[in-house]
């Protein structure tokens, strides 16, 4: 939805929208928590590591320190620049944090951690993960899972076999924006029915990662951890190797939202890329994707299709999912400011629109009276230049003090080991995401339509 037209609904401020809204349900049936009640002591606290310190790493850490009741004991990473920054960080904020380069050789001799947060590249999560559950630690690891299915579908065996928590950094699942927007499309209907989704995420990216000098890691242990230059592992995300490229390093946070409000795996995917501006790199830098889901909707089996494009080669346009149906339309992103919810000029006033209308000014509001306005020639003309008409309402917003888009997804995590609470992302509901994500390199390669089998998104 255009931002300005989302913003332009005379006399409905977003503080009137926001105190109207009211948070929604997850939405999703989500895995139990397999704690026993012994364990989950609100008011303990937790002993927590992080391994892999760059930029995501950073990030969490840094969420991680708004959190209370946790205490690091300790930070892994292999490139002592960062493992000493963490280290340092941790410090000012009197957490006496061990820096370790060998997650192994921390996890042995760290016996006091409860859980455990993982922000390597993909392609080491799955070893790392696994190792993690069943030396008796809790895990929250970012996304892609891997990107291999075959390691991703071994990290869900080994939490359903530990009996540990296992939390996939998708973040959208717990922003309480993304929850009301759940919310509105599902049980308001604001978009009545849902046929067509649409998003993106375009972000311009220097082409390459550089790093401090006189930091360069030796080329024995850069083999010992499976890379051979700096310069693969400061820019690790554009190598096939290591990461799943640019449609699991960030399209998968947006397709996992479809999946999500859709309540359905997808059941084809279609996709073109390129490697068009850049050079010395495998991964594409733009793909373009065509899905189809197949859903339950009044009764019926209904297909719902979408497009999906991600680029990293100009920013314009930002990040953002959109929900199109013959009622309306809702646009969410994880900017504050912008999406919104346009409802057509014809539907119905539903019930969730009165007191925003009430509050509008009626002389400026398009309202739906039942009776065509006959329009000449001319005038039929002039409006195709004009935005489309219909009633407009702005960005959702939260109730309460800002929140990161991470911390929210951090704090289901701890509440999930103390309280038991259900996780927003359990491994379940990640590997489906990895499933939908990374079979779009495939659709690739295979310059056709895929078709998804039911039973790949089991694991």
């Amino acid at each position: 939805m255009h931002p300005e037209a989302a913003r332009s609904t005379p006399g409905m401020s977003r503080r009137r929208f926001l105190e109207s809204a009211a948070v929604a349900g997850a939405g999703l049936v989500l895995a139990p928590t397999i704690l026993g009640a012994e364990e989950r002591t609100a008011d303990k606290e937790l002993g927590v590591a992080c391994i892999g310190m760059g930029t995501q790493g950073q990030v969490l850490l840094q969420n991680c320190l708004k959190v209370a009741g946790l205490r690091f004991v300790a930070v892994c990473d292999i490139w002592p620049y960062n493992q000493g920054r963490a280290v340092r960080l941790l410090k000012k904020y009197k957490h006496e944090a061990k820096g370790y380069a060998d997650y192994q050789e921390m996890l042995d001799a760290e016996k006091a951690l409860d859980a455990v947060i993982i922000a390597t590249p993909d392609w080491v999560h799955a070893p790392i993960t696994i190792t993690a559950l069943k030396a008796g630690k809790h895990v929250y690891c970012e996304k892609e899972m891997s990107n291999s299915l075959a390691q991703a579908r071994d990290m869900v065996v080994a939490a359903r076999e530990t009996k540990r928590l296992l939390q996939i950094g998708h973040q959208r699942r717990s922003n309480p924006r993304y929850h009301l927007a759940l919310d509105f499309v599902t049980q308001k209907k604001c978009c009545g029915t849902v046929a067509y989704v649409e998003g993106q995420w375009n972000r311009a990216k220097r082409l390459e990662v550089g790093w401090p000098n006189d930091s360069d890691l030796d080329e024995t242990t850069l083999r010992k951890y499976g890379y051979d230059t700096m310069h693969r592992l400061r820019n690790w995300r554009w190598y096939k190797k290591f990461s799943g490229g640019l449609i699991a390093d960030l399209g998968s946070h947006q397709i996992d939202v479809f999946n999500w409000f859709l309540a359905a795996a997808p059941r084809a995917v279609t996709a073109i890329a390129g490697l068009d501006s850049y050079e010395n790199m495998e991964w594409y830098d733009n793909v373009s994707t065509i899905y189809e889901w197949e859903v339950n909707r009044d009764g019926a089996r209904r297909v719902v299709r979408g497009m999906y494009k991600v680029l990293s080669i100009s920013s314009n346009g930002g990040y953002f999912e959109t929900f199109f149906g013959n009622e309306g339309a809702l646009t969410i992103s994880e900017i504050d400011l912008q999406g919104g919810i346009r409802r057509e000029k014809e539907a119905p006033v539903a019930d969730w629109e009165k007191p925003y209308l009430e509050a509008a000014k009626p002389d400026k509001m398009v309202l739906p009276t039942g009776k065509e306005e006959k329009k000449d020639a001319d005038q039929e003309l002039a409006s195709h230049s004009k935005y489309s008409p219909g009633r407009y309402y702005p960005p959702i917003a939260v109730p309460g003090p800002a929140k990161s888009e991470h911390l929210p997804h951090l704090e289901n995590f701890f509440d999930a080991i103390r309280k038991g609470v259900p996780l927003t992302c359990p491994a379940e509901v990640g590997y489906e995401t990895a499933v939908s994500v990374l079979r779009v390199n495939e659709a690739v390669e295979a310059q056709k339509r895929l078709e998804f089998r039911p039973e790949e998104f089991k694991a």
